[in-house]
């Protein structure tokens, strides 16, 4: 590792105490919403009650227990896999769980922090420190590190030519299942078929997880939870999220058609591009763009692709435009409303087609296994 200069590190712990100052006054709000959600799952199936972890009035029941003036249902919407992983924090008191969560991310936010100055250099961790979703993530008690490291561990693994290992890890992000959906068709188009068994592996086995633990029926009752339109926390602000949807709500348009053109299109083009662009840079790019309910923090993972963009791309106007997604401004403004909010989603519209359609030759810089 580089030696880190002083400028260097006076402005990552500059943004440090920025950012802590900041989760001050997110966390009294997630102590009462995200990471609720998550310890109520873990404490469903701590306690053998795996049969009741979607019933939304067990759920809500439990969560009074924890927070007596909760005005409403904050809901587990995870897989039962996830639930039980969840387990062993759910085993501590309510507000210890919660500050060692919060600890835990940011010490994982940290790890990943060291990845980015091993691989790149010191320069990289201003980059890092700059960067909201992370932070944001973590303030709201939300996992999204998580995603970023799964990422990481699974780029290191294919770097080192095991693939079989890296598509298991990537498979393990499907607990977040709905910001991966590109993964695989990627590694058809490639035709990496080792790297897409281990993936399918790791799918196969949180599948089984689930349902030994739930059965069908709890297989069914997670459908019908994720299928209930009366959650106001399953169908959030449109205008807020930095998809598709976020993009259309900020221009004021309601049409399904024009969202499933926006969808096609970019399905299309990932589909074309892919061929011969970076896995790890477009994948994971193109699968936040095309779903609903996907919120700045969920970007944390994109800190990967954006360091390789600028750091191994011979492009200057893809690093230029990597560059500014790592400042806090684009996602930053994800937190406001309309018209303000579009930012977020165009800005990563606009990377993901500077990716996909510039010159190809700028981006072969992953070893191809």
């Amino acid at each position: 590792m580089q030696r880190i200069p002083v400028s260097t590190a006076a402005i990552v712990l500059g943004m440090c105490v920025f950012w802590g100052m900041f989760a001050t006054n997110l966390l009294p709000v997630a102590v009462k919403h995200d990471f609720l959600s998550f310890y109520t799952g873990g404490r469903l199936v701590l306690e053998g009650r795996v049969g009741e972890l979607y019933d939304i009035d067990v759920q809500l029941a439990e969560q009074r227990k924890l927070i007596p003036d909760l005005p409403q249902l904050v809901p587990f919407i995870r897989p039962a896999s996830d639930a039980l992983a969840l387990a062993p924090v759910a085993a501590l008191p309510y507000r210890v769980a919660f500050v060692v969560w919060i600890v835990l991310q940011t010490l994982l936010m940290l790890g990943c922090w060291v990845w980015a100055w091993r691989r790149f250099g010191p320069d990289a961790l201003v980059y890092c420190a700059l960067s909201l979703p992370a932070p944001l993530g973590i303030a709201s008690g939300q996992d999204c590190v998580v995603m970023l490291a799964l990422w990481i561990v699974a780029f290191e693994l294919h770097e080192r030519g095991r693939p079989i290992s890296s598509g298991a890890v990537l498979g393990l992000m499907l607990f977040k299942f709905h910001v991966v959906l590109l993964w695989p068709v990627a590694m058809l188009v490639q035709k990496r078929w080792r790297m897409l068994g281990g993936y399918c592996a790791a799918a196969v086995a949180q599948v089984g997880i689930s349902l030994a633990i739930g059965g069908m029926a709890g297989a069914r009752s997670y459908v019908a939870l994720l299928r209930n339109k009366n959650l106001d926390h399953l169908s959030p602000s449109p205008q807020l999220m930095v998809s598709y949807q976020g993009f259309l709500a900020n221009l004021g348009v309601e049409s399904t058609w024009a969202a499933a053109v926006l969808i096609a299109a970019i399905v299309v083009s990932f589909v074309v591009a892919i061929r011969n662009r970076p896995m790890f840079v477009l994948a994971p790019l193109a699968s936040m763009m095309i779903v609903p309910h996907v919120y700045g923090y969920d970007a944390a993972v994109l800190l990967g692709p954006i360091l390789l963009t600028i750091f191994w791309t011979k492009d200057r106007v893809a690093r230029i435009a990597a560059a500014l997604l790592a400042t806090p401004i684009p996602f930053g403004c994800a937190l406001a409303d309309k018209p303000w909010a579009i930012v977020a989603s165009a800005s990563l519209i606009v990377f993901f087609a500077i990716l996909a359609f510039r010159n190809s030759r700028s981006f072969v810089f992953i070893r191809n296994q």
